[in-house]
């Protein structure tokens, strides 16, 4: 059934059982799933592991060549290193630049790869009720995510037969207060958001303000860090286990199919080296997959060694949010009505109690599910939108997002050089530009009629309508015939209304070889 077809049902209809609404969460790394409950007229995670506690699930697709069949989640990385499967990982993150992956020697799209894994996880819900029928998705996305990521996003989610049910694309962090303020009365007050994943950790602080039906929620702070995402623990672990593994063999290097083993080793024991039990009992490893197989002892003390530069990073980002704000001013942790953690980094045990270091007990809010929070929230605003829950709709402002895409414009033609939704302070890669047109020192324009080479920078408002902001002469570039000038221009933002242009000349193969232009232009972005 189409979700407007379901909205417009008459009330009494929207309650059967057999309609779900639904809350995706499709991370990098791993996925969750929640549906809402008319019943108890709540958000519920679906356990995915079947009951094994792990509700969530990797979100990894693998195929296996010999069967010609796809596995996904959890099995998909058990069976990594057995024989010549094909596995993919950052799903996610490859999406936005139509990335096509080799897969028994033909290419493959990851938008129908992600087709695939969002068919599999949504069957889960059968699993609940035989009879389900899905009404209603709204799926969580990162705030940073790209025009052209949302546009494959949805293709995936078309690919898979759900075009009609998908309701909305969400910014995460309007699904995590959605979730949040279902439970606790929202007042005037300043809310910390703690989003450890598996790439990144993504900190704000936010002043929250309700509004009658809908509760402002603006950004005061917004930064991240990747170099403390889980992803890069279990590296080390991985690392780790096999130093464990080449101290036992007689050779310098481990073959690739013993290091995929170690993966998906590393995947079934890296919780127990994080678990309070191995600060008063050691852990014992059994290394079965080895030959010959083989035993290793991991205590407290080599535990503590491998999170202490994680842990030490992780302090700095909580003290950056509260001190790295708009306003400048100081905001001490007791100011901070409420801490919200989520995302599975707070499964560990020791980034739960860096955070109750830092602030008061009564501040923080942990979950059981970390990973699930925001799915569970995303359920709840579909069933707002549907008509079938009460609550406020969040409103987020976040003035560290650039809320056009900026870039090079000549009539209608345009590149973008940053896109809508970034945050200005990250670090944008150069694009790389081929000047379709001949280049001259100012002294040859007369003679041989050449222009200067002007670039014409502009806004692309959400509806593609294209707003210029300045032109920028080139003065200074080597002569060159059509074609062959490649500029590398790159943008350096002070705020989200103040921009440097650096533009370089980086030549064009042994022919042209690059000079030593370059400069930086000072541009308002207003």
């Amino acid at each position: 059934m189409h979700w407007k077809q379901y909205k417009n049902l008459p009330d009494p209809q929207k309650r059967d059982e057999s309609y779900y609404v639904i809350g995706l969460d499709i991370g990098n790394d791993s996925s969750g799933i929640a549906f809402f409950n008319i019943t108890e007229n709540i958000p519920e995670a679906i356990d995915l592991s079947g009951g094994y506690g792990k509700p969530s699930i990797p979100t990894v697709m693998q195929y296996i060549a010999e069967t010609r069949e796809w596995v996904y989640g959890e099995y998909a990385i058990l069976n990594r290193g057995v024989g010549t499967e094909v596995t993919l990982n950052d799903l996610i993150q490859r999406l936005g630049s139509f990335d096509y992956v080799d897969v028994a020697h033909k290419p493959m799209s990851v938008v129908s790869i992600l087709a695939l894994f969002l068919k599999e996880i949504l069957s889960s819900v059968r699993n609940i009720n035989p009879k389900a029928e899905i009404v209603g998705i709204v799926a969580a996305i990162p705030a940073y995510f790209s025009e052209q990521a949302q546009s494959e996003l949805i293709r995936a989610f078309k690919a898979a037969g759900y075009e009609r049910e998908l309701i909305a694309l969400v910014p995460d962090r309007e699904c995590v207060f959605a979730h949040h303020y279902a439970k606790h009365p929202p007042h005037e007050s300043r809310v910390m958001l703690f989003d450890y994943g598996s790439r990144e950790v993504r900190g704000g602080l936010y002043h929250v303000m309700p509004q009658g039906d809908t509760i402002a929620v603006k950004s005061i702070s917004s930064l991240f860090d990747d170099t403390i995402g889980t992803y890069g623990i279990v590296s080390d672990v991985c690392d780790l286990f096999e130093s464990f593994l080449l101290s036992q063999q007689s050779v310098k290097h481990l073959s690739k199919q013993l290091t995929e083993q170690v993966y998906a080793f590393v995947y079934q024991h890296k919780d127990m080296l994080f678990q309070k039990a191995i600060r008063a009992k050691a852990v014992k490893l059994y290394f079965n997959f080895a030959y010959p197989p083989f035993q290793q002892t991991l205590n407290h003390e080599d535990a503590t060694k491998l999170i202490k530069p994680y842990h030490r990073r992780f302090n700095r980002f909580m003290r950056d949010v509260l001190q790295k704000n708009l306003y400048e001013e100081e905001i001490r942790p007791q100011d901070i009505s409420a801490v919200l953690c989520v995302g599975g980094g707070f499964e560990m045990l020791w980034t739960r109690e860096a955070v109750g270091d830092m602030f008061a007990k009564a501040q923080v809010r942990f979950h059981k599910n970390a990973k699930l929070i925001t799915a569970e929230g995303a359920a709840l605003v579909a069933a707002q939108r549907l008509g079938i829950a009460e609550g406020p709709s969040v409103s987020l402002e976040d003035r560290h997002q650039l809320t056009a895409d900026i870039g090079l414009s000549d009539g209608d033609a345009f590149l973008p050089l940053v896109e809508r939704n970034a945050f200005w302070w990250q670090k944008h890669p150069d694009k790389l530009v081929l000047v379709n047109k001949a280049v001259g020192d100012p002294e040859d324009w007369t003679k041989k009629e050449l222009d200067p080479l002007r670039l014409r920078l502009a806004r692309r408002t959400v509806s593609g309508e294209l707003h210029p902001m300045t032109e920028i002469d080139l003065v200074g570039l080597p002569e060159r015939p059509k074609g062959t000038t490649r500029l590398g221009i790159g943008l350096e933002f002070a705020s989200n209304v103040d921009m440097t242009v650096r533009i370089r000349d980086l030549g064009f193969g042994e022919m042209f070889p690059k000079s030593a232009y370059e400069e930086a232009f000072h541009v308002s972005i207003a």
